[in-house]
């Protein structure tokens, strides 16, 4: 049964491909996660403070209950590359003007959750298990989610993307691409309410229409 309709609008889906531009001193990546985490306040820290430390935010979405969703997304590989590139992601819930929850993670630049498209929902129903597994058992089994949301409570949204292979049409016309999203919504405590797989179709998996969004099943 539907729980939950119009989640968030397909604009979310840009969050897989697209990376802010690296401002010439990489703020958002600098730090160590754990910093840049700790140096956020729940209920203190502002928007407009992240702005003027972090810039314009990457993607804007919207929760159901109409709350803000600021997601700034950044890649870096060090002076002169002296690291392996990297994606830095920071997702905040707004509330007004003030930070109600955030969350930042790392991973390799480019990574795709491409290992999951064998997977389908009654073989994750082995590997999830409602009101048992925790977000970090989730990420011992699956890897490092693509993305993160916030629901309108604050609690934390796992989002795993992946695309299906090209097809060629015939013609020599390609087939548009499907997209696959499996979004694994997280409790106060981190552990998972429930989760869902959406399909998606249309130019690089992304619906024509702008008012389509997710849903999520119990």
């Amino acid at each position: 049964m539907k729980i939950i309709q119009t989640l968030y609008v397909i604009a979310a889906i840009g969050l897989t491909g697209c990376v802010a531009k690296p401002p010439t001193v990489p703020a958002l990546s600098a730090n160590t996660v754990s910093a840049t985490q700790s140096g956020i306040i729940d209920g203190t820290t502002s928007l407009t403070g992240l702005i003027q430390q972090y810039g314009v935010p990457s993607r804007t979405l919207w929760s159901p209950q109409g709350k803000q969703i600021a997601v700034w997304m950044q890649n870096w590989a060090g002076p002169q590359g002296q690291q392996a590139a990297q994606t830095t992601q920071l997702t905040a819930l707004i509330n007004g003007d003030v930070v109600e929850k955030h969350w930042v993670h790392r991973y390799p630049a480019g990574m795709q959750n491409s290992f999951l498209s064998p997977d389908s929902k009654l073989h994750l129903n082995k590997i999830i298990t409602k009101g048992v597994s925790t977000e970090s058992g989730v990420i011992a089994r699956l890897g490092e989610p693509r993305n993160y949301l916030f629901d309108d409570d604050g609690n934390k949204i796992m989002m795993y993307v992946w695309r299906e292979p090209h097809q060629v049409m015939q013609g020599g016309a390609m087939h548009p691409r499907k997209m696959n999203v499996l979004l694994i919504c997280l409790d106060s405590r981190n552990v998972v309410k429930f989760f869902n797989i959406e399909q998606l179709e249309g130019s690089d998996g992304i619906q024509s229409d702008p008012g389509s969004a997710f849903s999520l099943d119990t």
